[in-house]
């Protein structure tokens, strides 16, 4: 099993072209997001395969944050020589997420599956609209709260 795990990974890095690395995104999500009407996140490219991502969200009365990890795929990369063009990422991340209420605070475990296409202006600049999807379960409330996002941002 331990091969087969390596010979995909090997596979997979294999390419007839060095690309450039990705450091990070910056994304906002404007009125396009539930439970909360706005939000901000960043997310870190630490090693190839793994992002960490961070964010602050906003609804009246209501203030959030959440931290997550977990593993980046490429889908696809169709940019060409001179690495202008579009790529599609797709994360599934994990982690903690917490928002403070007037009626109630929650707070617990967050999931959610992302997809990315960045169309890419230069080697390290691209402007970038992501969808997610998932939940938080509030260990408190005993209650699952799903999580809808849609942004856009830049990656660099």
């Amino acid at each position: 099993m331990r091969w087969a795990l390596l010979a995909v990974v090997l596979a997979s890095t294999a390419r007839g072209e060095e690309r450039p690395r990705l450091w990070g995104s910056v994304h906002l999500y404007p009125m396009t997001s539930f439970p909360d009407l706005l939000g901000g996140g960043l997310t870190l490219h630490v090693i190839p395969w793994i992002d960490l991502q961070g964010g602050l969200s906003a609804f009246p009365g209501r203030f959030g944050w959440w931290v997550r990890g977990g593993p980046r795929f490429l889908i696809g990369d169709f940019r060409d020589e001179t690495h202008r063009g579009l790529t599609w990422r797709f994360s599934a991340l994990a982690g903690y997420r917490a928002f403070r209420d007037p009626k109630a605070d929650a707070a617990g475990f967050s999931a959610i599956l992302s997809t990315d296409v960045t169309h890419f202006f230069s080697p390290h600049l691209g402007l970038s609209i992501q969808a997610a999807c998932g939940g938080m379960y509030d260990a408190a409330g005993k209650r699952v709260l799903p999580e809808l996002r849609l942004g856009v941002g830049l990656t660099f």
